[in-house]
Parts: C-alpha cells; structure tokens; sequence
C-alpha cells in the first residue's frame, strides 16, 4: 500500500497540470527579466532573475554572469533609449524560448557601435534554463548585423 501512495504522489508532482504550472512559473521569471531589467533599464536588478552561478552559452564560449551584465550595460550605452518586447514566449521542462524585438537609438558609444543618431530594430530569440525559480543558463542568437547596417555601420553591397 505504501508504494502505491509513493507512486501516486510522484505521478500528482509530475503531472501534466503540475508541469504547466512550472512552465508558466519559469515563463514568469524569464518576462520578468525581459520587461523589468532589460525594458527597464533597471540592471541592479539581475541578481532577483539569475542565479550567482549563471553562466551564458555563446559562440565566443561560455561566460559568468557578470559578463553578461557588462554587456547588457554596453547595450544601454548605445541605446540609451532601449526599449525591448517580447513577442512570444514558449516553455517546456525546465527551458523557455522568448522571441524578442529591441528598439533604440544609437546615440551612444557601445556594443561595437559607434554613436551614429540612427534608430535600430532587431530581433533575437534566447533560450533560457531556469532552476529553483532562478535562470542558470542562456543561449541567444540576434542579427547584430542588422544593427550595424541600420546604424549606417556597414553597407551592403549592391546586388
């Protein structure tokens, strides 16, 4: 009797409406994030959305969490401005995936960018990991390139 009682509070842990509620939680941190330190502009606040061994999974390698926030100023700098918004967002296990659009203009020095007046638009999509209500992990890709090109940076080559 006592195995099947372990064995139907294992089966209610990780039944499918407990696991909707975890996506929907993880999903909550990863908005959080989005709209209250990034759209913000509010940096200080990292540490109440990541946690302290966070680490960013990038082409260039790996890197801990005060990179990531060294970067996320230098994105400030050249967009004073910024204004991110998230245009979906899908969740699965212990994952989240957020499409996301920056707005700005560059008027600062930062993020390669020279200071140019111009205003910039792209998008990118980060996966997130997120453990004990904090994100552990982060993969992104965005078409910096993009930027470069709006911000009068680089010139495309005639077709």
């Amino acid at each position: 009797m006592r195995g099947f009682l372990i064995a139907v509070l294992i089966f209610v842990a990780w039944s499918p409406a407990a696991a909707g509620e975890l996506q929907d939680a993880n999903k909550a941190v990863a908005r959080s994030f989005f709209e209250q330190v990034l759209d913000q502009g509010r940096l200080d606040h990292y540490a109440d959305t990541h946690a302290a061994d966070f680490v960013v999974h990038s082409a260039q390698g790996d890197f801990p969490l005060a990179a990531d926030m060294a970067a996320a100023a230098e994105e400030r700098k050249a967009l004073p401005d910024m204004r991110l918004a998230i245009n979906r967002m899908i969740a699965e296990d212990d994952l989240v995936a957020v499409h996301w659009t920056v707005t700005g203009t560059n008027t600062g020095d930062g993020m390669g960018f020279k200071a140019t007046g111009a205003k910039i638009k792209l998008s990118g999509i980060t996966i997130f990991r997120v453990r004990a209500g904090k994100i552990s992990e982060e993969w992104g890709v965005y078409d910096l390139l993009t930027g470069y090109r709006q911000a009068g940076l680089v010139q495309m080559p005639p077709s």
